[in-house]
């Protein structure tokens, strides 16, 4: 035990300053010693750490089967060893850790460095969406013009059809009709997505915009037995710095969603707050079917859907337009009671 103490002694200074997490480990597996720096990487307080155990620090690291037998292999023959994996703090956040786990040389202890990669991760996250934009945005533009027009031309000649159709007849129109609408729609989507954003921006107040869109949703919502309320928390004159009628089409889409999700009548809560003296929030709440646990990280990404004739463009498209002015959008979903999409947007001249 005193060559433990020595030892740590010896590096005290670089022990406390370091800019990662780092842990002593005892040959018996003991957690001797923590840095500071330790609480803020794996959100955990350093007094608890010191009472757990190394097995137990590698189960809270989800270091299990292969994985943790190829790791204890290689630092038992190599004397060194690592491994990456993804963590989810008692706060709720994801952090994706590099951990290196070493023997020192001069004595029985064993070093862990504890690395945060989570905004390397989320920065290759954010960069892998816009590529798949950009391509998309390519792809959009190429075909769009080959595909309306000869779409313009199907509409007119079924409307040319049903004047001397049978009745027979007009219900095959109506069902051709009514897919090439569909697609009209696909394509608009498409469209949307590959054109540049706009950037005339001028200074607007959300929670008149908010109104706008669920007057111009309500006759969809009525159809289906569904209450829009809308909760307006916010004071007067609190005004955003944005593209509105971006914003308007990210809004249509997060309602549309929600009514979608619905199958029977029930109620729709779009609350308007301040999430912080610089930040205001706009969730738009719904009673629907839910969305899956493993299914939340991919719904931004283009062309995931999780609904039989969806494209899987709307959200991809509110993400983007919502990260060009600044914000975020935080999803919270259980399945079979509802979702909640909280569009988080920077307040002009609060900050």
């Amino acid at each position: 035990m005193l060559a433990e103490y020595e030892y740590k002694q010896r590096f005290e200074q670089v022990f406390q300053l370091f800019s990662s997490g780092l842990i002593f480990i005892s040959e018996e597996g003991k957690i001797i010693d923590a840095n500071p720096y330790i609480e803020k990487v794996l959100g955990l307080d350093r007094t608890e750490l010191l009472k757990m155990s190394s097995k137990a620090l590698l189960n809270m690291l989800s270091l299990k089967g292969e994985i943790k037998k190829t790791f204890l292999q290689d630092l038992s023959t190599n004397g060194q060893a690592e491994f990456f994996c993804e963590l989810q703090t008692y706060m709720g956040d994801y952090k994706y850790l590099h951990s290196i786990v070493s023997k020192q040389s001069d004595s029985n202890i064993f070093l862990m460095e504890i690395h945060d990669e989570s905004e390397k991760m989320f920065m290759k996250k954010r960069l892998d969406h816009n590529e798949s934009l950009s391509t998309l945005g390519q792809l959009a533009a190429s075909i769009a013009h080959e595909i309306r027009n000869p779409m313009t031309s199907l509409k007119g000649f079924t409307q040319l059809l049903l004047k001397t159709a049978t009745d027979d007849g007009k219900r095959y129109l109506d069902v051709i009709d009514h897919e090439i609408n569909r697609m009209e729609d696909i394509l608009t989507e498409f469209l949307q997505v590959s054109k540049p954003c706009n950037n005339e921006y001028t200074y607007f107040e959300v929670d008149q915009l908010i109104t706008e869109v669920a007057g111009f949703m309500s006759p969809q919502s009525l159809m289906k037995a569904i209450e829009i309320n809308i909760i307006n928390e916010i004071y007067p004159n609190n005004k955003v710095f944005g593209n509105r009628n971006l914003l308007k089409q990210v809004f249509i889409n997060a309602i549309k969603n929600a009514i979608e999700s619905m199958e029977k009548s029930g109620n729709i809560e779009i609350r308007i707050s301040l999430y912080s003296n610089c930040t205001i929030s706009v969730k738009v709440v719904d009673q629907g079917s839910g969305i899956e646990k493993q299914d939340i990280e991919n719904i931004f990404k283009p062309f995931f859907t999780t609904k039989s004739a969806g494209t899987g463009l709307g959200l991809s498209h509110s993400y983007e337009v919502i990260e060009a002015h600044g914000g975020k959008i935080e999803v919270e979903s259980n399945v079979g009671i509802g979702t909640t999409f909280n569009f988080l947007l920077p307040l002009h001249g609060t900050c």
